[in-house]
């Protein structure tokens, strides 16, 4: 199961690598053997690297090039926390064949974390009050890994190694993501520097989350409603579906009709030409979801986050 690993984090110091990780890298950089394996057996290794290599060849997606953490380590001090984490440019595909080898139900849930390549993603934890109770505003995932399902940060995505040249890339990646998703400038959000780190290995993904501070739920609806608008009407997939409310204390996981784990009765936000439509409904949840509930349902936790979030 995912879980939030480390808290309260001083400072991250990321070194940057200027070499590929890949299916043959070796050393520190290797890749699990059976990752690699079934890269190979997918036919990863032959698909389209590019956007513009994907319409030379009549295909719809291509592997771009993301980043990956080859090895992290955490110096705890004094109540603070110090992380050192060696960063690569990491094909997006190699977190698929993680994937593949997950849904094959042979290997252990234990054995899949050992496998993972820990593909880097970044992500803003976004807590809103609404008469006088605490919320977090969600996104249910579009046409995205994990379609349809609750992710508990409003704003996600992977580090492009692009970034990789800039001194802060998960700021910069963070900035594209709410520009993408949200229709919001990041400084808008007011984000905290990164308060904790998820353990997301289950997927193939390690994940750096920051924290909103005196976020206005009503100013993001309205940015969201507007930035999905224009893409509704022309009849463009969504990155983020809708938007959801979760309660911050109190909310746990339950068994859905599918026989999947999940929320009941959760109030989204769906995006329609006429506006947001409010729907009650319930909803599978990623992996992120799960460790942020596990996480929420100590109050110190809850505290905490609060604080951070100027609450």
């Amino acid at each position: 199961m995912a879980k939030i690993i480390v808290k309260n984090i001083e400072t991250l110091m990321l070194n940057v690598l200027p070499m590929e990780r890949t299916p043959t890298s070796k050393g520190d950089l290797a890749i699990h053997p059976f990752v690699a394996a079934k890269y190979r057996e997918k036919g990863y290794d032959t698909k389209p690297t590019s956007p513009t290599e994907a319409d030379a060849r009549g295909e719809k997606s291509f592997n771009g090039l993301m980043s990956s953490l080859p090895a992290i380590r955490v110096y705890p001090s004094e109540g603070n926390t110090v992380i050192v984490a060696d960063i690569a440019p990491t094909r997006y595909l190699i977190g698929e064949a993680l994937r593949d080898l997950a849904k094959s139900g042979i290997y252990t849930s234990e054995d899949i974390k050992e496998m993972s390549p820990n593909m880097v993603g970044v992500s803003l934890v976004v807590p809103v009050k609404i008469k006088s109770q605490y919320f977090l505003l969600s996104q249910i995932k579009g046409k995205a890994l994990g379609s349809g399902q609750i992710h508990a940060a409003l704003v996600a995505g992977n580090i492009d190694a692009e970034y990789l040249q800039y001194e802060n890339p998960l700021t910069i990646a963070l900035q594209k993501e709410s520009s993408e998703e949200l229709g919001m400038d990041l400084s808008s959000l007011d984000p905290t520097s990164i308060v904790y780190i998820v353990d997301e290995k289950e997927t193939g993904q390690i994940n750096f989350a920051y924290v909103a501070k005196n976020a206005n739920a009503i100013n993001i609806l309205t940015a969201y409603e507007r930035n999905v608008t224009p893409k509704i009407l022309k009849g463009e997939e969504l990155e983020v579906m809708a938007l959801a409310k979760l309660p911050v204390a109190g909310i746990a996981l339950v068994h859905l009709s599918d026989g999947s784990s999940g929320l009941k009765d959760v109030l989204c936000y769906h995006p329609t030409a006429q506006g947001l439509t409010k729907v009650v409904e319930d909803r599978g949840v990623r992996p992120y979801t799960q460790a942020t509930i596990d996480y929420l349902s100590k109050p110190e936790n809850v505290k905490f986050l609060l604080e951070k979030a100027g609450f």
